[in-house]
This record gives structure tokens, sequence and C-alpha cells, in this order.
């Protein structure tokens, strides 16, 4: 009987005692960001690069019940549209919930900030998905930075077997709440066709010669959007 309780004692004390450590570690589950997902799972590795920063940067997100949650490592996946957090509490890569976001920004490698929203995009390849916004204004200039996973030919040994790789298949969008999502081309016709009026047009060319812009790439077609701003031209589509 002695020994009964004595038994009884010992498992009671350990009970305790595991009660107690349990409660000295929820401050710290209390403190981590209330982020929803699960663990990240890492793709086969091809030729280049399906995310738009190599390494985890510093970040922030803003869920969809309006908490905030800030400095926290972040990368994009530009090929799967996923945004993925590390904790350095379980040193792991976490998925994040798709439906718990709202928008999302962080650093690339050069320092330069990216901020995205989430979007269900009507019309041509219709989704959610997050989109980076270029500019904000009446009409909001995004692009949805997709990557796609294709088999590139081995020249010269058509024997051998076919090698994938990831490829840039980017998609600019203008948005504004009345007229919803409308595909454009980062060029100087589109951006032109864009334009209100012929006035327009033309003005916008005497600025481009000014400026010895060409418009050949993302960088310069954001510039070119901009002079559309500063000189308070009129998007129309």
């Amino acid at each position: 009987m002695k020994r009964k309780i004595w038994l009884l004692v010992v498992l009671l004390g350990f009970l305790t005692v595991s009660r107690v450590a349990a409660q000295e570690e929820l401050p710290g589950v209390w403190n981590a960001p209330k982020i929803k997902g699960i663990r990240f799972l890492p793709d086969a590795t091809y030729q280049g690069n399906p995310f738009l920063n190599d390494v985890f940067t510093a970040g922030e997100i803003n869920l969809m019940d309006g908490t905030k949650i800030v400095d926290v490592q972040l990368k994009y996946n530009n090929y799967r549209d996923e945004l993925i957090y590390y904790n350095a509490d379980i040193t792991t890569q976490i998925l994040v919930d798709k439906i718990s976001v709202s928008s999302f920004s962080l650093a690339d490698e050069r320092g330069d900030k990216h901020f995205y929203i989430k979007q269900t995009v009507t019309g041509y390849m219709p989704g959610e998905r997050y989109l980076e916004v270029l500019s904000e204004g009446d009409v909001v200039l995004l692009v949805h930075r997709k990557v796609l996973l294709l088999t590139c030919p081995v020249y010269g040994d058509p024997g051998k077997e076919k090698s994938m790789s990831y490829q840039e298949a980017f998609n600019y969008y203008l948005y504004n709440s009345r007229k919803g999502f409308e595909l454009i081309k980062p060029g100087k016709n589109s951006l032109l066709s864009k334009l209100d009026n012929s006035d327009q047009q033309l003005l916008l060319r005497k600025i481009l010669r000014k400026n010895d812009l060409k418009i050949t790439d993302e960088v310069s077609f954001l510039k070119a959007w901009n002079l559309v701003k500063s000189n308070k031209m009129v998007i129309h589509y």
C-alpha cells in the first residue's frame, strides 16, 4: 500500500513539472508570428531561378484580418506564386497560406523593395495570384512575375535527354476598381494606344525624344509611365 502511495506521489510530481514546463514555453509560442502555413518542400533543381530573391530578406506581411507582421524573413517563389518565410525558432521554411494574406513586401538582394497585393485577376489567365505594384494611382500598373518551367533542347546531341529550365513570362496589367484588369505590353506602341487622344500621343512622343528614352524593358517602360503621370495624361482602357 505504501509503495502504491509513493508511486502516486511521484506521478503527480512528474505531471506538475511537465505542466510548469509547458507553461514556461507558452510565451515563445504567443510571441511568434501568427502566420498560417505548412512546411515548404523545395522543388528539384533546374537551370535558372524560380525565386525573386535567392536568399531570405527582411519583409512584412499584412493578413486579411488586419494583422501586420513585421521583420520576418521572406522569399517569393515566382514559379509557384508562393510566399515563404523562415521560422528561426524551428529553423524551418514555411509556405504561407495564401488565403490568409492580403499583401506583403520584401527587399531583393540589391535592397530594392517590392510590394505585392493578392488579387483575383479576371479576363486572360484568370485566378487568384500575387501581383507586384509598380505604380499606384487611379490606374494602377501591376506585374505578375510568372516563371515557367520549360524543356530546353540539347543542341548537337538530339539523343541526349532534354533539360528543364525556368524562364520568365511576366504579365503586365492595368487596373482600377471601375474597369478591372487589362493586359498591357511594356512597349511604346502599347502605352501610346492607352492615351486618351491623339494630342496626348503626340505629346508623349515629344517627351520621350526630349528625354532620349527608348522603351526596351520594364525599367524604361516604368520611366515612360511616370512621365505620363507627371504630365497628367489620361490613361484610357
